[in-house]
């Protein structure tokens, strides 16, 4: 209780006192370690698009994952990216005045199928804990690939014939992430680090220190 003052509020908010019980733990995955391209200023390859902390590749520390280098990856970073927006003229002065037209909703239906997303959801979470966790096998991801190109295609026609919401988004791009990282997978004939392929059981040195990229 004085050590851990917020860890043991929480647990008692669901129950749980860690004084007298052992506190229940699930393990977790990182599926994506690394991210988009960026020089030394978080910019990327699109002007005006910057990214930083784990969205970000930097090259700093090999894969991205905030734990010993957060103070390079979120706070020096973003330190510069903030300084490089602040003294960039992002948009052209004779482009300032442009109007951006509204969404057009016409011809689409109102977005009153949320189940269908939210079971969508659940579907690729399920999936890519299953198939694409850390322990992997040829035969799970090419089941997985199969499975996520079928719930985009399925998004794809959401997306075309309802109103665009938070929700469709939300699951429409965790389909493309989860599709990203599968291909990824797919792409590695050997373990390493969290990637372990149970057919590719050994490291192979033409994979060391390459980072897998995908356009």
């Amino acid at each position: 209780m004085k050590h851990f003052p917020n860890i043991y509020a929480t647990c008692l908010q669901f129950g749980i006192d860690m004084t007298q019980a052992m506190v229940p733990v699930v393990p977790a995955a990182h599926y994506s370690c690394g991210g988009i391209v960026v020089d030394n200023f978080g910019r990327t390859s699109v002007d005006g698009l910057y990214a930083l902390g784990e969205t970000a590749c930097t090259g700093l520390h090999g894969a991205n994952r905030l734990a010993s280098n957060s103070l390079l990856e979120a706070l020096v970073y973003a330190d510069r990216v903030a300084k490089d927006v602040a003294d960039t003229r992002l948009v052209p002065s004779d482009q300032r005045d442009i109007v951006v037209p509204e969404w057009d909703t016409r011809g689409a239906a109102p977005a009153d199928e949320l189940v269908v997303l939210s079971h969508m959801w659940d579907e690729i979470r399920r999936l890519m804990w299953h198939y694409v966790g850390i322990v992997r096998s040829d035969a799970r991801l090419k089941r997985a690939l199969s499975r996520i190109t079928a719930l985009r295609e399925e998004l794809d026609s959401y997306y075309w014939d309802y109103q665009v919401t938070d929700s469709l988004l939300e699951v429409r791009n965790l389909a493309v992430v989860a599709a990203l990282t599968i291909r990824c997978a797919m792409a590695r004939k050997e373990s390493r680090g969290i990637h372990y392929n149970i057919d590719y059981p050994q490291t192979d040195d033409q994979y060391g220190r390459k980072d897998t990229l995908l356009r």
